[in-house]
């Protein structure tokens, strides 16, 4: 599952956002992201990612909102503008299976909205202490 791993780096890339670009601002409030169908990403897993990695963060009360991009390819056999997730990938013209994508490919993050006040949940995880940027600055004691 990939998308923990891209979650994290999106995590990452809204620490370095607020710090350089919106240094006012405490967190963020809502990230609208485009998953392209033919991406490789599943919308699903992105949003139960995001929920773990933003959890104990200042992220924690972030909305996530997804917006799916249709994928489109051209069949090398016989040139037809396809969509492959509602042809079984294979042309429905002329059933080739070269299919070369064009369009909903990508995974891109169209807005992000910050938020200049602290959120109102508790984003303190038990056990860890939490700097502003929601790093800890403390390990948690491993349990024996």
């Amino acid at each position: 599952m990939h998308e923990l791993g891209l979650c994290d780096a999106m995590l990452r890339m809204m620490d370095k956002i607020l710090t350089e670009e919106e240094p006012g601002a405490f967190s963020i409030r809502r990230v609208v992201l485009e998953i392209g169908e033919l991406s490789g990403v599943v919308p699903r897993f992105m949003e139960e990612s995001w929920k773990a990695v933003a959890r104990g963060t200042r992220y924690a009360d972030a909305v996530l909102e997804i917006r799916t991009e249709p994928g489109y390819a051209d069949c090398l056999d016989c040139g037809a503008h396809v969509r492959p997730a509602e042809s079984g990938f294979k042309c429905p013209d002329c059933g080739g299976e070269k299919l070369k994508p064009v369009s909903g490919i990508d995974m891109t993050i169209r807005s992000i909205e910050v938020c200049e006040e602290e959120p109102q949940s508790d984003f303190r995880r038990e056990g860890t202490e939490l700097d502003p940027a929601g790093v800890p600055d403390k390990p948690m004691e491993a349990e024996e």
